[in-house]
């Protein structure tokens, strides 16, 4: 648990309508709600349409790319006779 600033305090106390007074004793509320925003994590964002359409292309190249095992190109293509290897 990272140790907030003093100027975050002031701020959660002032949201919450208290006075934020570092001499005196802090009320229960005020205690709470730090503990609930330290463990608070960052908000979620969507992702931009720029960003989908990259994972979508990436996707679409990652099936296009995919070759069946139970393919080979020697069916398609004859060899030509006396060349004897893989056909690349």
């Amino acid at each position: 648990m990272q140790t907030m600033t003093m100027r975050t305090v002031f701020e959660l106390a002032y949201e919450r309508g208290e006075e934020y007074d570092p001499t005196q004793l802090q009320t229960h509320a005020l205690i709470e709600s730090l503990e609930l925003s330290a463990r608070a994590g960052r908000p979620l964002e969507a992702e931009s349409r720029y960003e989908r359409r990259r994972r979508q292309e990436r996707e679409r190249r990652s099936e296009l790319a995919y070759v069946p095992d139970w393919f080979d190109a020697a069916d398609v293509f004859d060899r030509p006779a006396g060349i004897h290897g893989e056909l690349v």
